[in-house]
C-alpha cells in the first residue's frame, strides 16, 4: 500500500536561532532537493524575503519552485496562502499566477497561543474561486471536526473542486488532539474520495505522523510544525523524512511518489 509523504520545510515561525529550518530561498531549495532523493510525495512552501521576513510576494515563490523545478521536474508543489500576517486578499493569492499544483486553504478561522489566523467564510469561497482560474487545486487545512464539516458542505455545494486533497493537523491546544477518541470522531467527518494526511504541532507531531501512516492515506510532516527530534533535540527535514520511510518501511507501506499521485488526478489543472 502507498501512502503521501507532503513535506512543510518551513513555516512562519522558524528562524535560525529556534530551529535548524532553511529560511532563504537557496537554503529550501537545497533541503527539499535532499529529502526528495530519499522520497517525498510533495512540497508544502512558504517564502521569506532577503532578510528572512515571511512575505507573499511572486518573485520568492518563484525562485525557490524554480529552483526546485529545475532538478526535480516532477516534484508536485503546493503554496501558502496564509492569512496569519497578510490580511489583504489579493497578496495572499498572488502566488497564483505561477501555477503551482496546490495552495493552502484553511477551512476557518483558528487561534495559535500568541496570534490568530483569520479565514472568513466569504475568503474562503473566494480563494477557491481564484485557484480555479490559474488550475491550482486547494491544500485543504483542517484542525478539528468543525473544519471537516465546512469541507463536506462546500462539496455538497459543488464549490470545492475535486480532487480533495486534506492536511489534518493534530495538536494545537485551540483544536483537535491525538487521542484515539478524537481521531475516531474526525473519521467520521472525511470527505469521500479525498487523500487525507495528518500533521502534528510540536511534540504531537510523530504520533499524528504514525496514525497518519495507519488511519489515513498518508502525513505531513517537516519543521514549519515542529522543530525537535526528541526533546529538545532540534531536527533537520531531513531527519524528519527519514524517521517517516523507516516507520513506513516496518508498516510494509511504500511512500507514493509524486508521479503515482499525478495519476489519481491531482496537479495543476492547467498544466
Amino acid at each position: 500500500m502507498q501512502k503521501i509523504l507532503n513535506l512543510c520545510p518551513t513555516g512562519t515561525q522558524a528562524t535560525k536561532a529556534n530551529s535548524r529550518a532553511p529560511i532563504y530561498a537557496n537554503e529550501i531549495i537545497d533541503d527539499v532537493l535532499s529529502c526528495a532523493e530519499t522520497g517525498i510525495t510533495l512540497v508544502h512552501l512558504h517564502a521569506r524575503d532577503i532578510e528572512g521576513n515571511n512575505t507573499w510576494k511572486k518573485e520568492y515563490y518563484q525562485q525557490i519552485i524554480s529552483g526546485i523545478q529545475k532538478y526535480c521536474t516532477d516534484l508536485l508543489i503546493g503554496v501558502s496562502l496564509s492569512g496569519r500576517y497578510f490580511s489583504d486578499r489579493n497578496l495572499r493569492t498572488e502566488v497564483l499566477c505561477l501555477q503551482p499544483d496546490f495552495a493552502s486553504l484553511t477551512m476557518s478561522s483558528l487561534n495559535f497561543p500568541t496570534s490568530a489566523s483569520v479565514n472568513d467564510p466569504e475568503t474562503i469561497t473566494w480563494l477557491i474561486e481564484e485557484m480555479k482560474k490559474y488550475g491550482v487545486l486547494p491544500e485543504i487545512e483542517c484542525f478539528d471536526s468543525g473544519m471537516l464539516n465546512y469541507t463536506n458542505f462546500l462539496v455538497k455545494k459543488n464549490i470545492l473542486p475535486e480532487p480533495l486533497y486534506v492536511n489534518l493537523i493534530l495538536g494545537n491546544i485551540f483544536n483537535a488532539g491525538t487521542e484515539p477518541s478524537s481521531i475516531a470522531n474526525l473519521k467520521n467527518h472525511f470527505p469521500e474520495n479525498t487523500k487525507v494526511c495528518f500533521g502534528g504541532i510540536g511534540k504531537e507531531q510523530l504520533k499524528a505522523n504514525v496514525l497518519g501512516l495507519i488511519e489515513a492515506d498518508g502525513v505531513r510532516t517537516g519543521l514549519e510544525d515542529n522543530f525537535y527530534y526528541r526533546g529538545k533535540e532540534k531536527a533537520t527535514n531531513k531527519e524528519l523524512i527519514q524517521r517517516i520511510h523507516r516507520i513506513a518501511a516496518e508498516l510494509e507501506y511504500e511512500i507514493m511518489s509524486s508521479a503515482d499521485l499525478r495519476a489519481l488526478g491531482y496537479g495543476n489543472k492547467n498544466a
